[in-house]
C-alpha cells in the first residue's frame, strides 16, 4: 500500500486535492470516478511518505486507539442502519450522537460529514487509523466493490464480538495472580522496611545470638533501608527498560516468544492466538479477499510477532506456488489440529468454513482452561504469598522460640 496525490474536479467544476492510500494508481482512480469526481492527476507521493511514516508513529504514541468492545458495538449499529435502508449519512448522525465521546464517537461523527460531501465510507474510514485497521478497512472495501456491504458489517460485528469475548477472558484469567504478586511485593517491602527493624533493635539490644536464617533476613533489610533510594531506582530503571524494550521489535518479539512458553498461562495465549489468528483468516477469506492480501492482513490481527513472522514465511511460500496448508505446516509455528483442519478445507474448496470452525474450537478450549485455572490458581497463590511472608515472619520469632527454650531448660535446672 502507498500513498497517492490526486487533482480532480466535482460535478459543479470545483477542483479538489488530497491524498489517498491504495495499492495502485488505478485503485485510486477507479475510487475517485465511484465518488464522481472527474480525475486530472493521480501520483505516488513519494517524498510525503517518510514524513507520513514519522507522523504515523508520533500519533501512535498519543491517539487514543479505540478498544475491540466499541468497535463491535458500532459494527453492530452500523449493520443495522444498512439492513434497515435508513440512509448511510442520517444513520451515521444518529450513531454519532449515540456514541459518547470516545474515539469511536468521534471518527463517525467525522464518516457522516465526509460520506455526505462524496466519500466512500471506506475512503472516509482510512482517515481513521486509530479506529480502523487495515483488515476493518479491506473488509469493508470487498463489501463495496461486491455489493454486500451489509453482510460483511455483520460478519465483522461478530468477528469483533468473538475476538472480544475472547481476550476479556484471557484477561481475567491473569488479572488476579498479576494483583496477588503486586500485593505480595509491597507486603514483603512493608515487613522488610518497618516491621523487620523493629525486631533488629531489639535482638541487638539483647545481645543474644541469633538463628542463621534471622541473620540473612536482617542483613536483606539492612542493605535494603540503606540503599532504599537505589533499590526504588532500580526498580524504576528496570521498569523504564522493559518498557522501551516492548517498544522496539526485537524485544517485542522476545516477549511474544515468553508469552507461548510460560508455564500455566502459555498455554491460554496459545490457544487465543490461534483461536484469533483461524477467526481472522477465515473471515478475509469468507469476504472474497486474495490469500496473498488476507495473509497480510491477518498478520496484524495474530498479534503476536512469532505467528507474524511464521505468516511471512507462508507468504512466500505460497506465491512461490506452494499449497496453503503445506506453506503453514513447514513453519513448525502452528498445531496440528488447526492444521488438519485447513487441509480439509483446502482439499474441499471450504477453507473459511474450516478455520471458522477451528476458532470455535480454540474458542471452547480457553474457556475450558480459564475454568479450571481459576479453581487451580488460588491455592497456588496462597501457597506462594503465605510462603513469602510466612519465611520473613517465622525468621524473626525463630529467636524468641529460643529464649522460651532457654528460660524452660533453666527452670528445669533448678
Amino acid at each position: 500500500m502507498a500513498n497517492y496525490s490526486y487533482v480532480a474536479k466535482d460535478r459543479n467544476g470545483a477542483e479538489l486535492t488530497g491524498f489517498l492510500t491504495g495499492s495502485s494508481d488505478d485503485e485510486i482512480i477507479q475510487r475517485l470516478h465511484q465518488q464522481g469526481l472527474a480525475v486530472l492527476h493521480v501520483a505516488e507521493d513519494r517524498r510525503g511518505q517518510a514524513a507520513a511514516a514519522w507522523k504515523a508513529q508520533a500519533a501512535a504514541w498519543n491517539v487514543r486507539r479505540a478498544s475491540t468492545r466499541d468497535l463491535a458495538l458500532f459494527s453492530r449499529q452500523l449493520a443495522t442502519v444498512l439492513e434497515s435502508g435508513i440512509p448511510l449519512v442520517k444513520g451515521l448522525r444518529g450513531l454519532a450522537a449515540d456514541s459518547g465521546r470516545g474515539p469511536v464517537a468521534k471518527a463517525v461523527a467525522d464518516l457522516a460529514t465526509r460520506v455526505e460531501r462524496g466519500e466512500s465510507i471506506s475512503d472516509a474510514m482510512a482517515a481513521h487509523p486509530a479506529v480502523f485497521n487495515s483488515m476493518y478497512l479491506s473488509m469493508i472495501r470487498a463489501g463495496e466493490r461486491a455489493g454486500t456491504l451489509d453482510k460483511i458489517v455483520v460478519e465483522l460485528s461478530n468477528y469483533l464480538e468473538k475476538v472480544d469475548d475472547i481476550k476479556g477472558k484471557v484477561k481475567s484469567a491473569m488479572t488476579y495472580p498479576v494483583f496477588i504478586l503486586t500485593f505480595t511485593v509491597l507486603a514483603t517491602l512493608f515487613l522488610i522496611l518497618k516491621i523487620v527493624p523493629t525486631f533488629s533493635d531489639i535482638y541487638r539490644e539483647l545481645g543474644q545470638d541469633l538463628p542463621a536464617l534471622t541473620k540473612v533476613v536482617l542483613r536483606i533489610s539492612d542493605v535494603v533501608r540503606a540503599h532504599v533510594v537505589f533499590v526504588i531506582a532500580g526498580m524504576a530503571a528496570l521498569v523504564v527498560a522493559v518498557v522501551a524494550a516492548l517498544r522496539t521489535r526485537r524485544g517485542l518479539r522476545v516477549w511474544h516468544v515468553m508469552q507461548l512458553r510460560m508455564p500455566i498461562f502459555g498455554p491460554i495465549v496459545t490457544k487465543s492466538v490461534m483461536s484469533r489468528f483461524a477467526r481472522t483468516f477465515g473471515i478475509l477469506i469468507g469476504s472474497g479477499l486474495p490469500i496473498l492480501e488476507s495473509l497480510d492482513l491477518v498478520k496484524g490481527a495474530a498479534d503476536n510477532l512469532v505467528i507474524a513472522d511464521a505468516i511471512d514465511e507462508v507468504k512466500a511460500k505460497v506465491a512461490a506456488g506452494q499449497g496453503v496448508t503445506e506453506s503453514f505446516r513447514a513453519t513448525g509455528a502452528f498445531p496440528e489440529m488447526i492444521l488438519q483442519l485447513m487441509a480439509t478445507g483446502e482439499e474441499a474448496g471450504e477453507l473459511d468454513t474450516m478455520l471458522n470452525k477451528s476458532s470455535d474450537f480454540y474458542d471452547r478450549q480457553v474457556e475450558a482452561t480459564v475454568h479450571g485455572l481459576s479453581s487451580l490458581i488460588e491455592p497456588i497463590m496462597i501457597v506462594v504469598v503465605g510462603g513469602i511472608i510466612g519465611f520473613i515472619v517465622l525468621s524473626m520469632f525463630l529467636p524468641i522460640f529460643g529464649m522460651g527454650d532457654a528460660m524452660i531448660k533453666g527452670s528445669a535446672a533448678m
